[in-house]
């Protein structure tokens, strides 16, 4: 029977940038030298040294003798980001994970000690110590009264209930006095796999409830298997227009939205006109084992709102808003970003954009030979002085939105804090960054009309020749 107990794991499938702790309890914990050991598989793989991701050593915790280990620093360094439609598994991982322990092998000997010959026998049912062994003994009374027994012998007789050390029995003045014996090179009964917790899955996403970070994530309501589902994104799942993400007909803007999917399922993607619900397009989808990139395409909503439903034959059932927006635009420029969830949005930036450059040089002063003419010394005047050996330009874009409602200025920070943002205005993607370090996130009751600006560096700078 195990002697571990799980006191708390985390959900089956979890955001690799949320907090992924393991709890256990182990009624060795009092042992001397006990650590908790969690060691990381590859899911469906066998549990063998050579497979083995990470394994971490962990002390109990003093308030409860628990063992308490965050996997989510490991687990975020396993997974990333794919920017295209179809089979995103890289933002991706199944593991497994066994619970151990260790801890110096030792025993509490409570019998009073007996004459062997001339030297010192202890009684222990099954102690282990096998002849000729280096053991440490430890009384309970620090060797008051039987000092010579105190500290580092060797065992010079073992049968399978006592053992004798190399103790003259002359030495020994009281008997009756508990203690400890341990191996003297401190080896450990070690078990790895006392409990095992398998096919545990991560993806590159961060939950939260908005701006407080309290939460526990529903995995079950993301797992692909209800309906309805939630796709891996941080778009809500409205049923009504008026708080539907916007998107632009003629902006190259593109939605991908990433889905738990399962092999041997088909996954049809409706186009529906939410006026009537009356069905527009409908494309069928067969992924592999993971996660998938749905595309919502918005020259297919025919220039009308209209909601996406992904529908698989397993039962699930995903569904999302999006609202035309037909003013006229100045530009046509997009950043996508990837969002919390880890799926892909955009935002169209339809008013004035400003193109800007920055330019470094380094130069140095160099010697101008010039010639003798005349009689006397010149230099042409195509002659250099300062001569400039590297110039460097950097691009940036001052971008503007259009007016938008209250639900589009809620995505607008989550544009700000991407960690990877890319830039299009042809229908090319450019990476870039976003050069904002503070944001105000407007309110409707404060400010009705709301549009915001960004500042983005584009990620490659334009070569300069020589």
């Amino acid at each position: 029977m195990p002697s571990t107990t799980i006191i708390a794991q985390p959900a089956q499938l979890m955001p690799a940038y949320n907090p992924i702790k393991y709890i256990i309890d182990n009624t060795n914990k009092n042992e001397p030298g006990f650590r908790y050991i969690f060691t990381i598989y590859p899911a469906a793989g066998s549990h063998i040294p050579a497979n083995v991701v990470a394994q971490y050593r962990v002390l109990p915790v003093f308030s409860t003798g628990y063992g308490e280990q965050d996997i989510s620093r490991l687990m975020q360094s396993l997974v990333t980001w794919k920017f295209e439609a179809g089979q995103v598994n890289e933002s991706w991982y199944q593991y497994d994970i066994d619970l151990g322990y260790e801890f110096i092998d030792n025993i509490d000997y409570t019998s009073a000690l007996t004459i062997d010959g001339l030297n010192t026998n202890i009684t222990y049912t099954a102690h282990g110590f096998q002849v000729g062994d280096q053991v440490v003994i430890v009384q309970a009374d620090g060797g008051v009264a039987n000092p010579a027994l105190e500290g580092l012998h060797t065992v010079i007789y073992a049968a399978a209930n006592d053992f004798t050390v190399n103790v003259l029995w002359s030495t020994i003045t009281d008997a009756n006095i508990n203690g400890n014996v341990s191996y003297a090179d401190q080896r450990k009964t070690q078990v790895l796999d006392d409990e095992t917790i398998v096919d545990q899955e991560v993806f590159n996403g961060a939950y939260s409830l908005g701006i407080y970070a309290q939460g526990s994530f529903p995995s079950a309501e993301y797992l692909g298997t209800l309906d309805p589902s939630y796709a891996l994104t941080s778009l809500t799942n409205p049923n009504t227009t008026a708080t539907a993400a916007s998107i632009v007909e003629d902006s190259y803007g593109l939605y991908y939205i990433m889905c738990r999917v399962y092999s041997g399922v088909t996954y049809t993607l409706n186009y529906y006109n939410t006026a009537n619900d009356a069905l527009l397009y409908s494309y069928n989808h067969t992924p592999a084992d993971g996660l998938y990139n749905f595309q919502v395409d918005p020259s297919t909503s025919a220039n009308q709102n209209f909601y996406v439903e992904i529908v698989g034959d397993n039962g699930s059932e995903f569904r999302y808003y999006f609202q035309y927006d037909n003013r006229c635009a100045i530009n046509e420029d997009v950043l996508y970003y990837l969002d919390r969830m880890g799926s892909w949005q955009h935002f169209a930036f339809q008013l004035k954009t400003y193109e800007k450059g920055q330019i470094t040089r380094e130069m140095y002063n160099q010697h101008i030979d010039g010639f003798v003419s005349a009689s006397q010394w010149v230099y042409s005047s195509d002659a250099m002085g300062n001569k400039t050996y590297n110039t460097n330009v950097s691009n940036t874009l001052d971008l503007n939105t259009n007016w938008m409602d209250q639900y589009n200025a809620n995505r607008f920070q989550e544009l700000l804090t991407s960690p990877q943002v890319f830039y299009s205005a042809t229908g090319i993607d450019c990476a870039c960054t976003v050069e904002a370090t503070g944001f105000e996130n407007f309110r409707q009751r404060n400010k009705n009309l709301i549009k915001q600006s960004v500042t983005i560096k584009l990620a490659l700078n334009t070569p300069i020749n020589g």
